[in-house]
């Protein structure tokens, strides 16, 4: 190919001077002409000259160079050239296949970016194959699962049907796992998949197969146990479970929880020492009147440690003593929930927000000043990467704050500068600016805006973005959740026929800002402005929230709401976002009461 078709190929960047009249001050009779003055080119000076090389090899089609960039250091610049590279037909599929890899090994992972990642790994595995690379092609293609592009290759690629089975197997393709055996046997793939879309009758026969091949195989065992479980057989689930390594206490307890048996069921539980479990058997022990018992078994968890049950249990504990009178326990319970949870709000115990800050300052950081210059070419990628880059290669937190105040206050980046100050208050850093970064006001016109219209406090719609989405707007769930106010489609189309409007672009943030605020305008109207119903609702529905509260169990009192939750996704859900709330009205000063008892 030609260097300048080359170059159209790659990137078309044109190179102009720019030329700028100056007319002589003060009035004048006789016009003089106009001196023309050439601007210097920015890419040919610091801190854009490794820039520039890369443009005018672009322009060029001088792929060397540009391969040179790309391997020069761990820079964004790097990325980006590796990345065109990888992308550019006219290179050979390996050569291509080589800047994929390198690609891969500068790419900054994002977990929330499901969306993206399986895109690339598909684009990888396709120049893999093209490269006749196939087992690396594979490799990537199992990366990129459910991508419809990934199953259909490896249906191709993988000639193996006991192979391509296991590999959908383990990317939870069930189905698919079952259709690539086709009527072939293979109990250790059967058991598992059929079990997994309710086919318990043939997951038991093909479980039953897979212990007869493989005697001392315990997952073949621990499958039949729970297969009769699942189909209601008792006495041979018990005796299934009873046979497995460590006597099954769980599915024991489970069964007979099941059959009538709670007492039994929940000492089987506690037996485990599994905080999850244990509480499972503390709402036996309270449905059965053993009120005593289930405060021991509260206290047990909360001694534990565990970070989900410890706080829960401990609280709980204190509002079952509480309610006997029993002032000893109660006291010994309040002293186990720690001060930062929601629970610690609640008996009095304030989060700590920091309010000064003592974090050195810092020269400009070198990557700032290139991010500037960057952004004064209309840069704004790579202004934005150069930062995120070097924030992810800063060893002194001084330069990852300072980076990553710059990233939220000039670029409007927020998914991994708060990432960076998430991680460092995690390590204990008890400081107003990484605090604030960690709880940044994102995308705050647009925020305060549709707070404004919809008469929603913006500090609760930050401490929902902040849980659901950590503040990316292309954030993708499991449960296909989508952007930064995570609506699922099904209730973003319901909010659109609510707005009378076609439904905008989930990945817009505006739209989905917008979407996110209306819905808890609606749920603020719906649960009379209560604030607990009100994020519960959010995470897990209106009707289910609403029926809890005014069921049997619960019967409107506030703490049995918290506890008999029945998802704990949704329990945790509350807890968070309601401690989120606390810190950002004290990290901005808002003028609304603490959450507290008692301020």
């Amino acid at each position: 190919m030609p260097p300048r078709a080359l170059a159209a190929t790659l990137i078309a960047i044109a190179l102009t001077s720019v030329a700028v009249a100056v007319w002589p001050a003060g009035p004048i009779r006789i016009p003089a002409p106009p001196v023309l003055v050439h601007i210097a080119d920015p890419y040919e000076a610091d801190p854009l000259l490794a820039y520039g090389a890369y443009r005018a090899a672009l322009a060029e089609g001088d792929l060397a160079t540009i391969s040179t960039i790309a391997f020069a250091d761990d820079s964004f610049l790097a990325y980006r050239a590796a990345l065109v590279l990888a992308e550019a037909p006219a290179l050979d599929p390996s050569q291509r296949l080589d800047h994929y890899e390198r690609v891969l090994a500068l790419r900054i992972e994002d977990p929330l970016e499901r969306v993206a990642r399986r895109a690339l790994m598909v684009e990888v595995a396709r120049v893999a194959e093209a490269a006749g690379q196939p087992e690396r092609a594979l490799q990537a293609y199992r990366e990129a699962l459910p991508h419809q592009a990934a199953i259909a290759a490896i249906k191709r690629l993988e000639t193996d049907p006991y192979r391509r089975a296991n590999t959908f197997l383990q990317a939870r393709q069930n189905r698919l796992a079952l259709e690539a055996l086709d009527g072939r046997a293979a109990p250790s793939i059967e058991g598992p998949a059929h079990r997994a879309l309710g086919n318990h009758e043939r997951a038991l026969d093909a479980f039953r197969r897979w212990s007869t091949e493989v005697p001392h195989a315990v997952a073949a065992r621990e499958g039949e146990a729970w297969s009769l479980f699942s189909l209601e057989r008792w006495a041979e689930a018990d005796a299934a479970f009873a046979a497995l390594p460590g006597g099954g206490s769980y599915g024991r307890g489970l069964v007979a929880g099941r059959t009538g048996r709670t007492d039994l069921g929940a000492e089987f539980l506690l037996a485990t020492g599994v905080p999850s479990q244990m509480w499972l058997a503390t709402s036996w022990l309270e449905t059965s009147g053993r009120i005593d018992a289930a405060i021991d078994a509260y206290l047990r968890i909360a001694r534990n440690g565990d970070a989900t049950y410890a706080d829960d249990a401990a609280y709980r504990a204190y509002v079952l003593a509480a309610r006997q009178g029993d002032e000893a326990r109660a006291a010994r319970a309040a002293e186990l929930v720690p001060a930062g949870s929601y629970f610690g709000l609640l008996l009095g115990k304030p989060v700590t927000v920091p309010q000064e800050s003592s974090l050195a300052l810092v020269d400009e950081p070198a990557a700032v000043r290139l991010a500037r210059s960057l952004a004064i070419v209309h840069d704004h990628e790579a202004a934005v990467g150069e930062l995120v880059f070097a924030m992810r290669a800063a060893t002194d937190p001084a330069v990852v704050v300072t980076i990553a105040e710059t990233l939220q206050s000039l670029y409007g980046e927020y998914r991994q500068s708060q990432r960076a100050a998430a991680s460092l208050v995690s390590a204990g850093m008890h400081d107003a600016r990484v605090w604030r970064l960690a709880y940044p006001r994102a995308y705050g016109s647009t925020v305060e805006r549709f707070s404004a219209t919809y008469d929603i406090e913006p500090a609760l719609v930050w401490s929902i973005m902040r849980q659901e989405s950590a503040f990316s707007p292309v954030a993708l769930s499991h449960s296909n959740a989508q952007g930064l106010m995570q609506v699922i489609p099904s209730t973003w189309d319901w909010i659109a026929e609510l707005l009378r409007e076609t439904p905008g672009d989930p990945w817009d943030v505006e739209a989905n800002v917008r979407y996110g605020v209306h819905y808890l305008r609606w749920l603020s109207n719906y649960h009379d402005d209560d604030l607990e119903l009100i994020v519960t609702s959010y995470n897990r529905g209106q009707g289910y929230i609403r029926r809890l509260m005014q069921g049997e169990v619960v019967q409107g009192n506030r703490d049995d709401f918290y506890r008999f939750i029945d998802a704990l996704e949704t329990r945790e859900y509350l807890q968070r976002v309601m401690v989120n709330l606390e810190t950002y009205r004290q990290l901005y000063d808002d003028e609304r009461p603490s959450l507290a008892q008692g301020d």
